[in-house]
């Protein structure tokens, strides 16, 4: 099993606070975990602190407004993004089953939607972010497979619980996984193995297999 993270353009967005709140939410969930990430966040951040102390502003002078609007940015980013640890985790239930989300993940449950069920098997609650990416979290049931579908977009899964395989591999608690419309992939859960994910799209997904195909609704796709 190989360790998926952000890339580094989405950490680099996220350390210099230009990255949604929909991935802000993600990243940071990922973050609580991955010294990794951590490390090349704060090399990013880092930099950015050092090219700002270069930049010279006279001071009768009018400060610059890209300059302006940076400062108006980081001061305008939302706490439950950049300080997740001053909020304590939350439970949610799904299929009669309850789990622990992490405390960056708060905000999440105060947005979401009815569950809604496809075949008893797999979950889907909408995040009310009002941004143009959809937030959703995803639970998967047991010995379930995903039809086979690609993106219109592009498609950022956070693994929150369990784990799911797909064509390219497996992915467990922690991964985040980046996807868009050159995949074509099926996910599933082993047979004693559910999954819950946090999953962000762009664009709607397109079925390429199957019946589920109709949910294409004549080439739009759908979201879950």
């Amino acid at each position: 099993m190989r360790n998926c993270h952000p890339n580094i353009e989405t950490l680099n967005a996220y350390a210099i606070g230009e990255v949604d709140s929909a991935h802000g939410l993600a990243v940071s969930t990922h973050l609580e975990n991955c010294s990794r990430c951590q490390s090349l966040v704060a090399a990013k951040e880092s930099a950015q602190a050092l090219e700002l102390e270069h930049i010279e502003v006279p001071m009768s002078a009018p400060m610059d407004a890209s300059l302006s609007g940076m400062l108006d940015s980081i001061l305008a980013l939302d706490a439950d993004i950049r300080m997740p640890n001053l909020k304590k985790p939350v439970s949610i239930s799904v299929d009669g089953k309850d789990f622990t989300l992490p405390a960056s993940l708060s905000k999440v449950v105060e947005l979401m939607g009815d569950w809604k069920s496809y075949g008893g098997k797999v979950y889907t609650s909408s995040i009310q972010l009002d941004e143009q990416s959809r937030m959703s979290l995803l639970y998967i049931s047991k010995g379930v497979q995903v039809p086979q579908h690609t993106h219109k977009g592009k498609e950022s899964t956070l693994v929150l619980h369990g784990c799911f395989s797909d064509e390219n591999g497996t992915y467990e608690k922690g991964d985040f996984i980046e996807t868009d419309d050159t995949v074509r992939h099926a996910p599933q859960t082993a047979a004693h193995q559910d999954c819950l994910c946090l999953s962000i799209l762009t664009e709607p997904l397109v079925f390429t297999k199957g019946v589920a195909r109709v949910f294409n609704m004549f080439g739009k796709g759908m979201y879950p």
